[in-house]
């Protein structure tokens, strides 16, 4: 589904990512784990086309779309919901998740597309008045999820989705990532290791802007850069 290749990023002079090369499958839960400021957002800014690559390219569906802007690419099936949430606090829960569906035009469809993540995240419609201000850092993330979903996208990126987050409620992100793995393939950004790890198909490990290594999450778990450098074994 994505193929990015040889990628190197950079803000101005100063180079972040190096020669990265990576994928996602159809179907799977990638993840891409790494201290803070290894280059794991930046990724995801590039994938979804707010940053432009320096060099390499990168490919969705088996067309290039490292040269086209961002509104395209979201028209293309790729969502990124972006670190802190960023909902519009002033604004209801509901106009939020309309907000996410700028590129449907049909008012049917984006109806349905209501319907359906108010089934997933039911809190939702039942607050679905409220201001996003008021939801607590869990729901918000919630509603960031569900917001990315409104673009009824291929392709749902996730950055930093623990980020600000009580342990039973990453515990309970999660849970949902596993429900709609079943609608769109994930591509999830983190630094919780151990807990996305535990729910990837695949992931990547980062380090200084570069692959250290790649393997099932199962083997990525097992393996003694990971246990050393980031599960303290």
């Amino acid at each position: 589904m994505l193929k990015v290749k040889n990628l190197k990023v950079g803000y101005g002079n100063v180079p972040v990512i190096f020669d990265f090369s990576f994928q996602v499958k159809q179907g799977d839960i990638v993840a891409i784990v790494g201290s803070n400021g290894a280059g794991k957002s930046t990724l995801l800014k590039t994938i979804s086309g707010i940053l432009k690559p320096t060099g390499g390219e990168i490919q969705f569906m088996g067309e290039r779309i490292d040269t086209i802007p961002a509104y395209k690419i979201v028209e293309k099936g790729i969502s990124h919901v972006p670190e802190g949430r960023q909902v519009f606090g002033k604004m209801s829960i509901k106009d939020n998740l309309l907000l996410g569906a700028f590129t449907i035009k049909s008012e049917e469809q984006k109806t349905k597309l209501l319907k359906d993540v108010y089934e997933i995240f039911p809190i939702l419609e039942e607050r679905q008045d409220q201001k996003a201000e008021t939801l607590s850092g869990g729901e918000q993330q919630m509603l960031a999820i569900a917001r990315g979903l409104m673009s009824n996208p291929k392709l749902l990126m996730i950055d930093e989705l623990s980020l600000g987050l009580a342990p039973f409620l990453v515990d309970k992100v999660m849970d949902t990532l596993k429900i709609i793995r079943n609608k769109v393939t994930i591509l999830l950004v983190e630094q919780k290791v151990q807990e996305v790890l535990e729910i990837a198909d695949w992931g990547y490990v980062v380090q200084n802007g570069r692959l250290a290594i790649e393997g099932t999450g199962e083997e990525l778990l097992q393996s003694d850069i990971v246990k050393k450098a980031y599960l303290g074994l």
